[in-house]
């Protein structure tokens, strides 16, 4: 299964029923799939997660595969990205990260969103075992 450069692997607020599913993603992507990545997940106390990639743990998410790249724009700006900005500005940096079926098939290497340093610093975070963000 290939996907586009408009694919982006989420784990919080972005998958199917989450706060920002409808007003970001639904009817404007053209699959969504579940999948997972390596890393662990955090709850940052505010409302949503922020993902630290590593070999430590999974997060479990999905892909969503945009069908216009200003909607996969839009989701930048949700999630406090510009490309080139400074890691000490960005909330996020958007990175390519291997990414898994279920099942743990490779599904190849995709956008997510990592959460930056000085927002873990800012925070409480709490790690998720799981993996999982309850939406």
């Amino acid at each position: 299964m290939a996907f586009t450069e408009l694919s982006v692997f989420v784990y919080g607020t972005l998958k199917p029923g989450g706060r920002y599913w409808k007003r970001f993603c639904e009817g404007k992507v053209q699959r969504a799939t579940p999948a997972r990545i390596r890393g662990q997940l955090y709850d940052l106390g505010c409302g949503y997660p922020g993902a630290v990639f590593n070999e430590q743990g999974w997060i479990e998410g999905c892909v969503h595969e945009f069908i216009e790249a200003a909607n996969f724009a839009a989701v930048d700006e949700l999630e406090g990205f510009v490309e080139g900005r400074s890691r000490d500005i960005n909330e996020y940096e958007r990175r390519k990260v291997p990414c898994f079926s279920l099942e743990g098939q490779p599904l190849g290497q995709l956008w997510a969103y990592e959460v930056n340093p000085h927002v873990l610093a800012a925070c409480e975070p709490q790690l998720l075992p799981s993996g999982c963000w309850i939406v």
